[in-house]
């Protein structure tokens, strides 16, 4: 291992482009991040420009050279992560025709609605290892040749976001990895080759899918088109890369079964490796390869947790906010008033339901809410119960796990919510396991990718020796009173979904 070489990675995030220098050690030397918008035409749309991927990369690149002052020939292999279940349409140059529709658009709800008439749901979801919903990727496609046929018929390739910057950087058109197509819903799963099938009954061109590669399939080098845009050097190795859910797993150091990490970010997951996709009977969860190209990253998200605690900021402690003065300070006194209140927050829940939920629900007509409140209670009980309300709904992740025979033993938390340490605590007695953080919680997916192209390159053995790399800041083990607290207080929240579901639906029904 040359520990003078470096390893440049692009992490193509919902918000931005994350641009990591690492060494092959793992020590990360310096970041830079460039954001981007998303466009919001109408309620349920949301749709990014291809372009803005691209500045951010020439933008993150030259700021990263200006910082570290490192020779760009230095650089052994550039790493790729990005968000998944995207749509970028693209001719046979490599021209966008239409921008991204990115994974929070369900615009395609008719489409799905048809593929639930073309194919039985347990059928397709035992093929994809995934459930029909508009969040993926092939109603996304069926919505395109639906309302803008004339771009699909000039369409060679759909891609998603960091294939489109493989693209690109080394001007090879037409790849994907195995973790990215996955999500597409288009995958079989179980033979690791593109479901034709399904793809032909739902009237699509399966030519326009792109190859399958491994994450850690090199390309090719940098172009000296963009070598010159970037300034970098000239044929610098640029691997595949992976969704950035597959590469979080490998950044939190998850190699095997029984091991699992909890991201904590605007949304929140739980993801586990198994052999297999695990057929259950709800279709709760959801899978996608893990790098390695042969693990199944077995996942169950919830919708809102670290935006749910920003929510309450805004509008509860908007006063503690003004107080703070700089962000990271307001975090810090918001935790400080949260820890005045008792595990349990006095009996007053919070249902964090804001974008309604995934996993275990599937149901975009839940809403948020405060349950158990009296005069008697403070902010302080407010804010504990966001932190315990997220972590509870996380806990049914957990459950449907072990419905399906999964044992997790342990977690790592990534993501900016693993830097509180009241939440680090309350997850772990809510979820009964040891928990450890994350030795830079925001940046393992960058991690991860950086992983994936250092084995591409043989800088690693494989991915076996390469999350040795990885290490952690503290670990907690569960408190037995607050365990057995939480299980009971858990119960009660367990009894909430349940009764107020009817109030969900006729609540939309009123507000469509």
């Amino acid at each position: 291992m040359d520990k003078d070489c470096y390893i440049l990675v692009f992490d193509i995030g919902t918000t931005g482009n994350k641009c990591t220098l690492f060494r092959p050690d793992g020590h990360r030397v310096c970041a830079h991040t460039v954001n981007y918008n998303t466009t919001y035409l109408r309620p349920g749309w949301s749709q990014q420009k291809p372009e803005d991927y691209w500045e951010s990369v020439v933008a993150g690149t030259r700021a990263l050279l200006e910082k570290s002052g490192i020779n760009p020939s230095q650089i052994a292999v550039i790493g790729l992560s990005g968000h998944m279940n995207g749509c970028i349409p693209v001719d046979g140059e490599g021209n966008v025709l239409f921008p991204n529709i990115i994974h929070s658009d369900c615009r395609s709800h008719p489409q799905c609605a048809g593929l639930m008439k073309m194919f039985d749901a347990k059928d397709f979801y035992y093929i994809t290892g995934n459930r029909i919903d508009p969040h993926y990727t092939f109603p996304k496609v069926m919505w395109l040749k639906d309302n803008y046929p004339e771009i699909y018929a000039k369409t060679s390739y759909i891609l998603n976001s960091k294939d489109y910057i493989s693209f690109r950087l080394t001007g090879e058109l037409g790849y994907t990895d195995f973790s990215d197509a996955s999500l597409t819903c288009m995958l079989n799963l179980r033979e690791g080759k593109w479901a034709e099938e399904l793809v032909k009954e739902a009237g699509l061109d399966v030519n326009k899918l792109p190859r399958l590669v491994p994450s850690f399939y090199i390309l090719g080098g940098l172009s000296p088109q963009s070598a010159g845009v970037l300034g970098l050097k000239v044929g610098t190795p640029v691997a595949v890369g992976g969704g950035d859910g597959a590469c979080a797993t490998k950044g939190a150091g998850v190699a095997k079964k029984g091991q699992a990490y909890n991201y904590i970010g605007s949304s929140s997951w739980i993801s586990t490796l198994n052999d297999n996709p695990v057929p259950d009977e709800g279709a709760r969860i959801f899978h996608f390869y893990d790098l390695d190209g042969v693990n199944i990253n077995v996942t169950g998200t919830v919708q809102s947790a670290t935006i749910s605690y920003d929510w309450v900021i805004e509008n509860i402690g908007r006063y503690e906010a003004e107080m703070a003065g700089e962000r990271e300070r307001v975090f810090e006194l918001i935790e400080d008033l949260a820890r005045t209140a008792p595990a349990g927050s006095s009996g007053v829940f919070f249902l964090p339901y804001m974008m309604g939920e995934r996993t275990p629900h599937w149901d975009e007509n839940t809403k948020g809410g405060f349950i158990g409140l009296t005069l008697y209670h403070t902010k302080s009980h407010l804010f504990r119960a966001v932190y315990e309300g997220v972590a509870y709904a996380l806990r049914n992740v957990l459950d449907v796990f072990e419905d399906n025979g999964l044992q997790i033993e342990e977690l790592t938390l990534l993501g900016g919510g693993a830097k509180s340490r009241l939440w680090n605590e309350i997850m772990c007695n809510v979820y009964r396991k040891p928990v450890k953080i994350h030795q830079f919680p925001g940046e393992a997916t960058s991690l991860g990718a950086a992983i994936a192209a250092g084995v591409g390159m043989g800088i690693y053995k494989d991915f076996g020796e390469a999350v040795g790399i990885i290490g952690y800041q503290r670990r907690y083990e569960p408190d037995p009173c607050d365990v057995e607290l939480y299980r009971n207080y858990y119960r009660i929240y367990n009894m909430m979904y349940p009764q107020l579901k009817p109030i969900y639906d006729e609540n939309a029904r009123l507000n469509i």
